[in-house]
């Protein structure tokens, strides 16, 4: 079972105050998690799980930009990781923000990138 299975099947049985408490407690999750972003010359994508995609409400608002494989995601730097940033954080000006930035991303660059031979991003 995938991620994105996993979730919804966890999500299935519960109410929705409970869901909403799940994807709360997640949110605090993900905001102290290390996320790559690769990058090469010419650009950059922040990796993430497509499953997180669902519960920040964002599943359909990524481009074909954006990268998937398996259950990940590679987000353009652009305008899609900032949407999803945005989802997780609200204000990108902010502490929690500055923090995550400062101590989450991981800096992973190539030369010639993997993530340019994946299938695009579909909604």
């Amino acid at each position: 079972m995938n991620t994105q299975t996993s979730i919804e099947f966890i999500q299935s049985g519960m109410s929705e105050p409970e869901k909403s408490k799940f994807n709360n407690d997640r949110k605090k999750v993900l905001q102290k998690t290390a996320h790559n972003f690769w990058n090469d010359p010419g650009h950059g994508w922040l990796e993430v799980e497509i499953s997180d995609l669902s519960l920040l409400g964002i599943k359909h608002q990524i481009s074909g930009y954006s990268y998937q494989k398996d259950d990940k995601a590679y987000l353009e730097e652009d305008c899609d990781a900032t949407k999803y940033l945005k989802a997780l954080f609200g204000d990108l000006s902010g502490y929690s923000y500055a923090n995550f930035r400062d101590n989450c991303i991981i800096d992973c660059y190539r030369e010639n990138i993997f993530i340019r031979n994946l299938p695009h991003y579909k909604k």
